[in-house]
């Protein structure tokens, strides 16, 4: 299978037998959905018995929860040293997040309703992985008005990290519908574009030249 991971979460995986099982599911999970991926393909993407992926995870499920709690490693790592009021670096972290999100976007596409309804604790977990993605796009925003990244009234600041969440997740299952022959390249480049296209009314002068010289527009 095509590796379309970002090379950030590439590192999250090692080179040993659990590693590739969980980065090959992840792959095949995004493109192929979660439900539909069989064990039996995991297996197969890995180069393993399927004995073997029994023998470190229980189930489909199980992966999942190491998903989510690779994200939110992921995502959580993003945070640190942003705040150190360089600009342009708010900026590039708060583009990059949006390749953490393409990397494990099967999480907030597909639904895992049956799943929760049986597991109390992988629903909470979902709930606090959506919870800690919303809180950070409002933390990054927040700052990024107080730096003069974005000059945004405050009472507004809400909507615009609401429009921010609607394009950044809803992207991800509408763009594969709409554009179903587009590479996965191209759909998250565009989803990074929409997602600028959001915030650069709010950006001053200073900021639009910044973004301009790191990002290439599709």
């Amino acid at each position: 299978m095509i590796n379309n991971l970002t090379e950030k979460t590439l590192n999250l995986f090692s080179k040993k037998t659990k590693g590739r099982i969980l980065q090959e599911s992840l792959l095949l999970f995004n493109d192929q959905t979660f439900n539909l991926t069989t064990t039996a393909k995991i297996a197969k993407s890995s180069n393993v018995l399927e004995g073997s992926l029994w023998y470190h995870f229980n189930s489909k499920k199980d992966l999942l929860i190491e998903h989510l709690n690779l994200f939110s490693s992921s995502l959580k790592t993003s945070l640190k040293n942003l705040k150190d009021g360089d600009k342009k670096r708010v900026i590039e972290k708060l583009l990059s997040v949006y390749g953490i999100l393409w990397d494990f976007r099967y999480i907030f596409r597909d639904s895992f309703e049956p799943y929760e309804k049986k597991d109390e604790k992988l629903s909470k977990l979902l709930k606090q992985t959506n919870t800690l993605l919303d809180e950070f796009v409002d933390d990054v925003l927040e700052y990024s008005n107080e730096i003069k990244i974005i000059e945004i009234d405050k009472n507004d600041l809400n909507e615009i990290s609401e429009l921010v969440l609607i394009v950044g997740k809803h992207w991800l299952d509408y763009s594969k519908k709409k554009y179903p022959e587009e590479s996965n390249q191209l759909l998250k480049k565009r989803g990074v574009n929409l997602l600028i296209k959001v915030l650069y009314p709010y950006l001053n002068l200073e900021s639009k030249k910044i973004i301009d010289s790191i990002y290439e527009p599709t």
